[in-house]
């Protein structure tokens, strides 16, 4: 007899959840990279679960569980890619090559997902701390590192009248 499926049991460590994973990597020769599965949620009226699949290579495949252990629906890349298969948990073989199949689409798409990938524009954070400061604001820096260095030359033209006495007092004194 069939082991009774429980989807509040699905979980990353669950048996359903490691055989599919084990498939995608044989299927599509990469590794799952993360692997996450969602909360409970309610649509049409049938407790769901997500489990999100996100290969080494950037794709993700996400698989919809219903109460009984079949795949209602599957997104690849959040695109709802329609099911050929019956992925029905009380049938294993068709399970398994429905998964195997998806696991080819997933490898099939993986040249074009490349591509758009390469065309995407990477959008660089705004930091506000990087920005230059306003007019007015440059403007009052300017004008306190001009006073400090006003007050600087003075100091200095001090210290070089100073000296400038001090060597003619010593150059006069050896001279008479």
């Amino acid at each position: 007899m069939a082991k009774k499926f429980l989807l509040s049991d699905l979980s990353d460590k669950h048996e359903l959840i490691t055989e599919i994973k084990d498939i995608l990597e044989k299927a599509t020769l990469q590794r799952v990279a993360f692997m996450m599965v969602e909360k409970m949620k309610k649509t049409a009226g049938v407790a769901v679960k997500d489990v999100i699949f996100n290969m080494e290579n950037g794709q993700s495949l996400t698989l919809t569980f219903r109460t009984d252990g079949d795949v209602i629906k599957t997104l690849l890349n959040k695109k709802n890619i329609p099911i050929s298969k019956v992925m029905d948990y009380d049938d294993m073989p068709s399970f398994k090559s429905g998964v195997e199949e998806l696991a080819l689409k997933l490898k099939g798409n993986q040249s074009k997902f490349d591509i758009q990938r390469t065309k995407q524009r990477v959008v660089i954070p705004y930091d506000p701390s990087k920005r230059a400061p306003s007019k007015a604001k440059q403007m009052e820096l300017l004008s306190a590192e001009s006073a400090e260095l006003d007050t600087l030359i003075a100091e200095k033209q001090a210290q070089l009248a100073l000296k400038q006495k001090e060597y003619a007092d010593l150059t006069g004194t050896s001279n008479g």
